[in-house]
């Protein structure tokens, strides 16, 4: 066939106003519509006056050809094409027009999805800043799903920090366990026993094919020297070179992290908590560490045994 000539809104006689003001799928009903009732006058198949003349057997041709140019359902990209042609041609005032109720959308979808991040990021962190019920007891991990497990996590910041591309057994290594109240004890890097998490509120985890997190954890200023006693006590010039920390700010979170958080246990993902001293103090969520083990345990069984 042919190609059409003119602009097919042209040959179903559109007016550039009601081009540009009608939605995608509106401005389709409208050339269906139209086409259905000029192929009707001028089809000799389905005119009621068969039309002899050759102009009104080229006029049915240029109806099909014009509506297969436009045809929303079986070619998009040309009906897209066509229309902002013809607007920029006939009517650039209001391409410009529709171009800024588009972008005007756009701003007010991000921020209501900025209020809603905020909101949900509130509403997970909502248990960070209220204390113990009372000076002894320790802060529950939170989590429903965080009961009489252990993990086994690798540290993220020791990974980065440290120069040197062969690992000791462990150095980078912790240990968390959770009893049948949620209460938690930690094994940190290069420690033999596990000591209470009083300040510590887990927040659930992000997997960790999901996202870089690398970029998004803070830098460590020269006043917080970082030290791994597993690192120092076998290999001295092993002491890293400080660079990140296993901290992040609550917009990175909020951005980067938040749409993918579960608030429950995985393995190879990243678990994230909240440190009641360090938040109050700099409002930074804490990155526990990479979860590369799960182990269910007795409440009654003897704590410290999944030390690497």
């Amino acid at each position: 066939m042919p190609p059409v000539q003119r602009n097919p809104f042209e040959i179903f006689g559109l007016t550039p106003s009601l081009v540009g003001e009608l939605s995608e799928r509106e401005l389709f009903e409208v050339l269906k519509g139209l086409y259905r009732s000029l192929q009707k006058a001028f089809h000799p198949d389905t005119a009621r006056q068969k039309p002899k003349a050759k102009p009104a057997r080229d006029r049915a041709v240029e109806l099909n050809l014009a509506f297969e140019a436009l045809n929303l359902d079986k070619n998009r990209p040309s009906f897209r094409a066509h229309r902002k042609s013809y607007l920029e041609k006939h009517h650039p005032q209001l391409l410009r027009k529709n171009a800024q109720a588009l972008s005007d959308r756009l701003k007010t979808q991000a921020e209501r999805e900025e209020r809603l991040a905020e909101g949900y990021l509130a509403f997970v962190l909502a248990g960070a800043g209220g204390p113990p019920p009372h000076a002894d007891a320790a802060w529950t991990a939170a989590l429903p799903s965080a009961r009489n497990v252990l993990l086994g996590l690798q540290d993220v910041a020791i990974k980065n920090n440290v120069r040197h591309a062969s690992w000791l057994l462990g150095s980078n290594y912790k240990n968390i366990e959770i009893n049948s109240e949620g209460e938690m004890r930690v094994r940190s890097v290069g420690r033999r026993s596990f000591s209470e998490a009083r300040s510590t509120i887990l927040l659930g985890c992000v997997p960790k094919d999901s996202v870089n997190i690398t970029p998004l954890l803070e830098r460590c200023p020269p006043s917080r020297i970082f030290k791994c006693p597993a690192l120092s006590e076998f290999d001295p010039d092993a002491l890293p070179q400080v660079s990140v920390l296993n901290l992040i700010s609550q917009d990175n979170f909020k951005r980067h992290l938040l749409p993918g958080l579960c608030p429950a246990l995985m393995e190879s993902s990243y678990l994230f908590s909240v440190n009641r001293r360090e938040f109050c103090s700099s409002g930074l969520i804490s990155l526990e560490g990479v979860i590369v083990k799960m182990e269910a345990i007795n409440d009654g069984a003897a704590r410290g045994s999944g030390a690497a």
